[in-house]
C-alpha cells in the first residue's frame, strides 16, 4: 500500500499559541502509527505557514490523489487536514473514497477501510461539531461582545438586559434590597444575622428572583438566602458603577448605572477587610511521596497515613483513623522506602558505570552508530533541495520564452520556495535530533547529572523524591515498582551498556 502523510500548522480548532515543534509533533505521531500498521511512508505533504488560509500542500495532495499517486493518506487529527472540515470531507470522504483512496487519523484512531457511507458521515459530522463549539461559537460570542451587546449571562442581581442588549438596566425591585443590605453593615451587623433576616422577611432569593424577572431561563431554586449570596453582592463592583468583564481574553472594565449612593461600596469594603481573619496555615510534615505512588493496576492514588501508634503506611482510605486489621490493604511505610532506596542506588551505580563507557573510545563508534541514518537523511534533503533549486532556471527560461505567462511564473517560484521552506523545517528537525545525541553522549546527559554518585541522606526528603522519582507504583500492597526520572537519555545507548 502506497501511504502519505499530510501535515498542518494551523488547526481549525486551533485555542491560543501553536506549538513550534507542531510539525514534528504530528510527524511522530504518524511515524508510530505507520510503524503499528505496519505501513511505509512514500511521501510528505505539508503546510508549514502560520496562515489558516494556506492550502499549497493540500491542493497538491488532492491532485496527486486524483492521479492515483498513492492509497492511503495519514493524517494526526482531522482538525489539521485542511483549512476547515469540510475541506478534509470534500477530499477525503468525497472524492478519495469512492475512488478507493483511504484515509486514516491517528488521534482518533479511524481508518476508512471497510467504513459505511454513513460510518463516515457521522464521523466528519461529529468533527465539525465540535470544531464549531471550541471555535465558532467562542468567535461568534466574541464578535458580539465586541460590537457592544450583553447576553443573558451578564445579568446580575439587581440589574436586568434591555431590550435591544446594549445595556443593562437597573432592577428597581431588587435594588431596594440591595441598598438595604449594605445599609445593615454599615450598621454593624454581621452577615450571618443579615442572612436570618432577609430569610425570616420572605423576600426573593437572588437565584429564584432572576428566574422570574431575567431573561436567562434558571432551573427552580429554593427560596433561600444563603451566606455567600450575601457575600457576593457585597462584593460586586457593579453596584458602586463599575465591574470588570472578559472579552476576546482581555479583562475591561466596563460603566454600568450605580445602585448605591457615592463612597457607601468603599465603606462597606473597609468593614469587611477588617472583619477578616488571618487564615490559619496548616503546619506539619509534608507526606514523602505526594503525588508520586499510584496502584500498578488502576493507577489510582495510594495515601500515606502516619498513626498516633507510630505505624506509617500506605494504603487506599487516606481518611483512616487506625491499621487497618486485614494486612493485604496496605504496605509500610519502611518498605516502600527501602525498595526506592534500592533503586536510586542501583541507578547511581550505573550511571557511573555509563560515565566510563563514555570516556573509552568505543562511544565514539556506538555515537556515530546512532547518527548515521540521521547522516543518511540529511544528505538526502540536500539532494532534494537542490533537485528543487535545479527548477529555478528552466522556470525562467520557460517565462522569458513566453511559454508560460507571469503569473505561472510567480506561482512556479512560490511553489519551488515552499518546498525548500518544507525541506528547511525538515532539515532543522533533525539537526535538533542531532543535537539531542550529541548531548545523550557527553556529560551534559541530563540522566547522568541526575544520577551523578553521591551518598544517600539517611532519611530521604520531598526534594530528593522530585529529583530521582517519576513515580512509585504498588502491585497487590506487596511489589514496589520504582519508575525513576530521565529515564529517556538512557535510550540512546546500546543494551548490552545497561546489562553489563
Amino acid at each position: 500500500m502506497r501511504c502519505v502523510s499530510y501535515t498542518r500548522t494551523t488547526s481549525c480548532k486551533e485555542d491560543g499559541k501553536i506549538p513550534a515543534d507542531i510539525i514534528k509533533q504530528q510527524d511522530q505521531h504518524i511515524q508510530e502509527y505507520l510503524k503499528k500498521q505496519g505501513w511505509t511512508l512514500s511521501a510528505k505533504y505539508c503546510d508549514r505557514k502560520k496562515d489558516t488560509e494556506e492550502n499549497t500542500a493540500f491542493e497538491e495532495l488532492t491532485k496527486d490523489g486524483i492521479d492515483r499517486k498513492f492509497d492511503m493518506v495519514v493524517v494526526d487529527s482531522i482538525d489539521r487536514c485542511g483549512r476547515t472540515i469540510s475541506c478534509a470531507d470534500d477530499v477525503l470522504v468525497k472524492t478519495f473514497v469512492p475512488a478507493g483512496i483511504h484515509f486514516a487519523v491517528v488521534q482518533d484512531e479511524f481508518i476508512s477501510i471497510e467504513k459505511t457511507k454513513e460510518e463516515l458521515y457521522e464521523y466528519i459530522k461529529k468533527a465539525r461539531y465540535e470544531a464549531v463549539q471550541l471555535k465558532g461559537m467562542r468567535e461568534y460570542a466574541v464578535r458580539e461582545q465586541l460590537e457592544g451587546l450583553y447576553t443573558v449571562h451578564d445579568e446580575k442581581y439587581g440589574y436586568i438586559l434591555s431590550d435591544d442588549r446594549r445595556e443593562l438596566l437597573i432592577d428597581e425591585e431588587a435594588a431596594v434590597v440591595v441598598r438595604e443590605i449594605f445599609q445593615m453593615v454599615l450598621d454593624g451587623m454581621l452577615l450571618t444575622n443579615i442572612v436570618k433576616i432577609l430569610n425570616g422577611s420572605g423576600i426573593e432569593s437572588p437565584m429564584v428572583h432572576n428566574a422570574r424577572v431575567g431573561h436567562k431561563v434558571w432551573p427552580a431554586y429554593e427560596n433561600k438566602w444563603l451566606f455567600c449570596s450575601v457575600k457576593r453582592i457585597l462584593r460586586c463592583t457593579a453596584y458602586a458603577g463599575y465591574w470588570q468583564k472578559t472579552i476576546n481574553k482581555k479583562i475591561c472594565t466596563l460603566p454600568i448605572a450605580p445602585i448605591l449612593e457615592e463612597g457607601i461600596f468603599e465603606k462597606v469594603q473597609e468593614i469587611l477587610d477588617k472583619r477578616k481573619k488571618p487564615r490559619k496555615v496548616r503546619t506539619g510534615k509534608r507526606g514523602l511521596f505526594v503525588k508520586k505512588i499510584f496502584d500498578a493496576e488502576t493507577g489510582r492514588k495510594i495515601s500515606q497515613r502516619n498513626f498516633k501508634t507510630g505505624e506509617r503506611v500506605f494504603l487506599f482510605a487516606g481518611w483512616a483513623n487506625q491499621l487497618p486489621k486485614d494486612e493485604s490493604t496496605y504496605i509500610s511505610f519502611e518498605i516502600v522506602v527501602t525498595e526506592v532506596r534500592k533503586a536510586i542506588q542501583r541507578e547511581m551505580e550505573l550511571a557511573e558505570q555509563i560515565k566510563k563507557k563514555l570516556a573509552a573510545t568505543e562511544a565514539e563508534a556506538e555515537k556515530y552508530k546512532c547518527l548515521k541514518p540521521y547522516s543518511q537523511r540529511a544528505w538526502t534533503i540536500f539532494e532534494e533541495m537542490e533537485q528543487v533549486e535545479k527548477e529555478r532556471i528552466p522556470l525562467y527560461q520557460n517565462y522569458q520564452t513566453g511559454k508560460i505567462n507571469e503569473e505561472q511564473y510567480l506561482a512556479g517560484k512560490e511553489e519551488i520556495r515552499d518546498q525548500l521552506r518544507m525541506y528547511d523545517g525538515d532539515f532543522s528537525e533533525l539537526m535538533e535530533e542531532v543535537s539531542v545525541i550529541e548531548k545523550a553522549y557527553s556529560n551534559k546527559n541530563e540522566w547522568l547529572e541526575t544520577f551523578k554518585k553521591e551518598n544517600l541522606p539517611k532519611e530521604l526528603q520531598p526534594e530528593n523524591i522530585n529529583k530521582w522519582i517519576e513515580k512509585v507504583l504498588i502491585r497487590d500492597f506487596k511489589e514496589v515498582q520504582v519508575c525513576l526520572s530521565k529515564q529517556e537519555w538512557k535510550k540512546y545507548f546500546p543494551a548490552e551498556w545497561m546489562e553489563e
